[in-house]
């Protein structure tokens, strides 16, 4: 999700630096490839191949497997529904130390999100909960976002944070008594508040073709890593590809 989440954020938007709104679609469709860190015991960093879709109109939005709609919209400002899918979890066979664990699966979260777009930047808030009935936690996400062009790139960080429910946060990190051995206590977690950072670089290669690398890191909150089927601190993902926008 953060892969195709993160392109989005930079020019699937809707915005120009000056913080003005474009009235027309966009589409955007491409590929690339996706390096992503899981924070489990014994689970190595992977390399995927992604494609990349978006398309970006005056209250429809889809990017990727995210999608939403501006119900209510007024001068940079905008609220409304939205959909997206959690990738978070892993299956036993992942990691030597994860035996005898029950799978933690993915699902999908909807709730309702709101932006403001101003000269100084974007403002994002969204809210949502699990509706597959998997994890049964909601969580929260408050992000700043700019956009700058640079020497012929486009660069676009972020600043956020999220704050996940103690029943997301259980699902995935915790332990349940059936799944205890020695050395992997029974762990019940509680809710977590992870801030985070990304970016996204593009160089336009041809009115229609660009070469994009965009990344992200997260830090997790001690609800999380004292869990002890996490070794790590962090959540990082990285994703480099091309886009061809009409």
């Amino acid at each position: 999700m953060m892969a195709v989440g993160l392109v989005a954020t930079a020019w699937c938007r809707g915005a120009e630096p000056n913080g003005e709104e474009r009235d027309e679609p966009t589409m955007y469709l491409g590929g690339g490839a996706l390096i992503s860190t899981k924070p489990y015991v014994g689970v190595d960093p992977r390399i995927y191949p992604v494609p990349l879709f978006a398309y970006e109109g005056k209250r429809l939005y889809l990017r990727g497997l995210v999608g939403g709609y501006r119900l209510l919209m007024d001068k940079g400002w905008s609220i409304g529904p939205v959909v997206q899918p959690r990738f978070e979890g892993y299956s036993q066979d992942d990691s030597s130390a994860l035996h005898g664990m029950g799978d933690r699966d993915w699902s999908v979260d909807a709730g309702l999100g709101t932006s403001w777009l101003t000269k100084f930047g974007l403002f994002d808030l969204s809210g949502v909960t699990d509706i597959l009935g998997r994890h049964r936690g909601q969580e929260v996400e408050l992000t700043y976002t700019i956009m700058f062009p640079f020497m012929g790139f486009d660069f676009v960080p972020s600043a956020g944070i999220r704050w996940k429910s103690g029943s997301l946060v259980d699902y995935y990190y915790g332990v349940r008594p059936s799944e205890a051995r020695p050395g992997r206590p029974v762990y019940d977690g509680d809710a977590a508040l992870d801030p985070f950072l990304r970016i996204a670089v593009r160089r336009k290669l041809s009115e229609r073709w660009s070469l994009l690398a965009a990344a992200q890191y997260e830090w997790l909150d001690d609800e999380i890593t004292d869990s002890p089927i996490v070794d790590a601190g962090y959540d990082a993902s990285f994703i480099i590809g091309m886009l061809y926008s009409w």
